[in-house]
């Protein structure tokens, strides 16, 4: 968390305490508030940081910047059991995963109800790419500070050992559990996470549950992992009031348990999802770019509204790729009618803009792409550009850094103290090139991709030869 952000959420904090009555909410607020300006809480009480977290952030409807530097003191204390703190941290992924949200309440509403008639067990939202799930999840998290874990395959936190780390420590902060550091092989199987799920269990309140949002399981990458065993080691049996939310796309995958289980299908409320596309529409139109393309076209509110759900198939990612790209002018004096339907037709629709279909092939272009598809944590340009040179073609930092540019809406970017990195920003854009028809046309064989990288770590560890 910046030290901006942190001062900017200590005075959203202060303005809390001094507008709450309650006695505990003010306490546990301002108990909060000294935690983020002292900014080392080592000492801290876990039980006293968890429940003054979940009281906070259940209690009151607060702004994500000021959610996320709650969470970041949680975020403090572990990094004094070892675990790093800045892989973990929420405040980005938030703010980026809610930024806009909209609806979804019959969502919530069901959460709710399977929370209030089940004892424990498992909440699954289930749907296609692109319909924000991670969203969803993202602002539950927002309106409950609950313990939560986001599998980002673009930067390499996809396999169980970084999952059990991070739940187990927000577990034994939460909750005051009596471990200094995190029980040996806590990273290994699910053996430390049941039994820390058990005490926990053990120490909830009156009325109190233990809830843990999981999102992503479906990026999980679950190769070498042992036959028989859940995806993640999520545990079959769960402990009394504990529950976990997780969302998935609809593959097979290794997750069976004997706890009370219900799946909610983003795909079978249409009606309600597109109540939700028109409503982000309508907040969306009356942005000034948007209003004057819309009076280029002679363009009613009523029909932008409706032209555009209709063409994004109730899909949130179309709306995030296309609305921007009409405010930079990509669509200056198309008819709305012409517009990509879908995000796989986007997604075509920029490939060809792109001259990724031209003959002869864009060779480089088309290596960098998949080179970043196929990267299993985020990449320097620097090593984008040696993953892709081989005997047959030399690309250098420039020619990726060209290709970047033109492809920047796909990538997520991050800044590290040494560097600049690159990964692709959503998994539905690597479907799109793992379909068989594009691979084939770009005259490339993602063995061939994966041999490249392989290669390239081989020679910098060993040398050539």
């Amino acid at each position: 968390m910046s030290s901006e952000h942190a001062t900017d959420s200590i005075e959203k904090i202060k303005e809390l305490v001094e507008a709450t009555t309650d006695p505990s909410l003010k306490q546990a607020i301002q108990s909060l508030g000294d935690a983020i300006s002292v900014g080392n809480v080592t000492n801290s009480s876990g039980v006293a940081i968890g429940r003054n977290i979940h009281m906070v952030v259940n209690q009151l409807n607060l702004p994500v910047e000021t959610v996320a530097a709650i969470l970041d003191v949680r975020s403090a204390k572990a990094a004094s059991m070892g675990l790093d703190p800045d892989r973990y941290r929420l405040g980005t992924l938030l703010a980026d995963k809610t930024s806009g949200f909209v609806g979804r309440a019959y969502v919530f509403q069901a959460i709710d109800e399977f929370l209030r008639n089940h004892g424990n067990g498992y909440f699954v939202i289930e749907g296609d790419p692109g319909l924000g799930k991670s969203a969803i999840l993202a602002e539950y998290v927002r309106r409950t500070g609950c313990i939560a874990h986001f599998n980002v395959r673009a930067a390499g936190i996809n396999s169980a050992k970084p999952f059990l780390e991070n739940v187990c420590t927000q577990l034994i902060i939460d909750f005051g559990l009596p471990y200094p550091t995190l029980p040996p092989n806590a990273g290994h199987d699910s053996a430390s996470l049941s039994k820390l799920l058990q005490e926990a269990s053990g120490r909830l309140a009156l009325g109190e549950r233990l809830v843990i949002a999981v999102d992503a399981l479906d990026e999980v990458d679950i190769a070498g992992h042992p036959d028989g065993a859940n995806i993640l080691f999520l545990p079959k049996i769960l402990p009394d009031r504990v529950y976990f939310i997780v969302t998935r796309r609809d593959i097979e995958l290794p997750f069976v348990v004997e706890a009370p289980q219900a799946k909610l299908d983003l795909m079978s409320y249409p009606a309600e999802n597109r109540k939700d596309i028109e409503l982000y529409l309508h907040r969306s139109h009356e942005r000034a770019a948007i209003l004057a393309w819309m009076a280029r076209q002679n363009m009613s509110a009523a029909t932008f509204v409706s032209e555009l759900a209709d063409l994004s198939e109730n899909n949130f990612m179309y709306l995030r790729y296309v609305l921007p790209e009409i405010e930079i002018g990509g669509y200056h004096d198309l008819d709305i009618r012409r517009l990509p339907a879908g995000l796989q037709g986007y997604y075509e629709d920029h490939w060809r803009g792109m001259g990724m279909t031209a003959k002869p092939l864009p060779r480089v272009k088309i290596r960098v792409i998949y080179i970043m598809c196929e990267a299993r944590q985020p990449v320097s340009r620097a090593l984008i550009a040696q993953f892709a040179t081989d005997q047959e073609m030399k690309v250098n930092e420039l020619a990726v850094q060209e290709v970047l540019d033109e492809w920047k809406q796909f990538l997520h970017e991050q800044q590290t103290p040494e560097r600049l990195l690159y990964s692709l920003y959503h998994a539905s854009f690597r479907d799109f090139l793992h379909r068989k028809e594009i691979v084939q046309s770009s005259g490339v064989t993602i063995k061939d991709v994966n041999g490249l990288i392989a290669n390239n770590l081989w020679e910098s560890i060993f040398g050539a030869g």
